[in-house]
């Protein structure tokens, strides 16, 4: 090979040299970009219906959500990605398997953001978040039984509302943790919040109004800037467009590490263990044919949640949805990723740098060594 086209050749993407077409990346890039599931499938005005049905079950008194939707139509998006997997299927280099299983992944997004509200998402979600395998599944339900029935201490001090102007507050404390590492990212505050934060491409959302702890606020910190904001900081300057798109499972992969985060840093404590099992055992409840009054009342009067809490949980579940039919169900990825990617991390330590730079599964990790050499 004569020197120029070995350099050029060198120079040259993984996606180049896999052959993969500058319009897949391109189309990837902007699928994962427009698709957005838990916004499209969080329900117009739902800080005032969260708080009549905290009111109703405080009241022993059993009430389904009367959610509206707007659903978001990706229709040209979804015959593009239906073409792209059209042309990906019978390829079989590593990286053409990555691109199909995003593409077939953000296609079941697109669908679930057109389905809000109907009762198609329940059957849409539960082919999104399938469990990985049986294994991990069946750990992830160990788990949950165990943490649900720990005994949790109540939190030292006094909470501090979320969105308070005091330094202390969790607004405040996530602006600081952004700041200090120059994080290209906004922090803002979001009555409709369920979660206490979440994190998108260049914000990450603070719930307003929300009585937080100090121990609460440190680890939601953490979680979403150590396990969120910056692998998405760095997968910007990633030289696979893939990783910074994500691959299909990433997001889902991206919650366990960042559990693991939590671990290591000592926060995974009894009131938080409780929690994260509540919203898995939320999610088989519902997976069976629980209402969104069943698992609500359940977490309540069964083990002791706050109905605050209870709803809160139940509403993570059944998002989507309107609250008799399955929504969502996403909260059962925490615990089963957790398991995983833990796993993962304990035999092949090397990875874990691979799944910090950005949005990457724990399955993607060897395939995308591969191709970046």
């Amino acid at each position: 090979m004569p020197e120029d086209v070995e350099a050029s050749a060198r120079g040259a993407t993984a996606e180049a040299r896999a052959g993969i077409p500058p319009a897949l990346e391109g189309l990837v890039a902007r699928a994962a970009r427009e698709v957005q599931i838990l916004a499209a499938l969080t329900p117009a005005a739902v800080a005032a219906e969260r708080e009549r049905l905290v009111g109703e079950l405080r009241h022993r008194r059993r009430a389904n959500p009367r959610w509206s939707y707007t659903p978001v139509d990706h229709s040209d998006l979804r015959r593009a990605l239906d073409l792209a997997e059209s042309a990906l299927a019978p390829c079989e280099g590593p990286l053409h398997l990555l691109y199909l299983a995003r593409v077939r992944e953000l296609s079941l997004e697109a669908a679930l953001c057109a389905a809000a509200g109907t009762k198609e998402v329940g059957g849409l979600a539960r082919r999104r978040f399938a469990p990985v395998n049986a294994a991990s599944a069946a750990a992830a339900s160990e788990l949950c039984e165990a943490w649900i029935t720990e005994g949790a201490p109540a939190p030292a001090g006094y909470p501090i509302l979320s969105d308070d102007p005091d330094p202390r507050s969790l607004l405040s404390q996530m602006r600081r943790a952004v700041g200090a590492l120059r994080l290209p990212f906004a922090v803002v505050a979001r009555p409709s919040l369920a979660a206490l934060a979440a994190t998108g491409d260049r914000f990450i959302l603070v719930a307003a109004g929300r009585p937080v702890h100090d121990e609460d606020a440190a680890r939601t910190v953490l979680h979403e800037v150590e396990g969120h904001a910056c692998p998405r900081a760095r997968a910007a300057g990633a030289a696979v467009t893939l990783v910074r798109a994500g691959t299909a499972r990433g997001m889902d992969d991206q919650e366990g590490r960042a559990l693991v985060l939590e671990e290591r840093a000592g926060m995974l404590g009894a009131r938080r263990r409780r929690q994260l099992a509540a919203r898995h055992r939320a999610v088989e409840a519902m997976l069976d044919g629980a209402s969104f009054a069943d698992v609500a009342w359940s977490l309540a009067d069964a083990h002791g949640f706050d109905a605050a809490d209870a709803v809160l949980v139940a509403e993570r579940a059944f998002r989507g949805g309107d609250g008799v039919q399955p929504g969502l169900g996403r909260e059962r990825v925490y615990l089963e990723s957790f398991v995983r990617v833990r796993a993962r991390f304990a035999a092949y330590p090397e990875d874990e740098a691979v799944m910090a730079s950005g949005q990457v599964a724990a399955d993607a990790v060897d395939a995308l060594r591969r191709c970046a050499l």
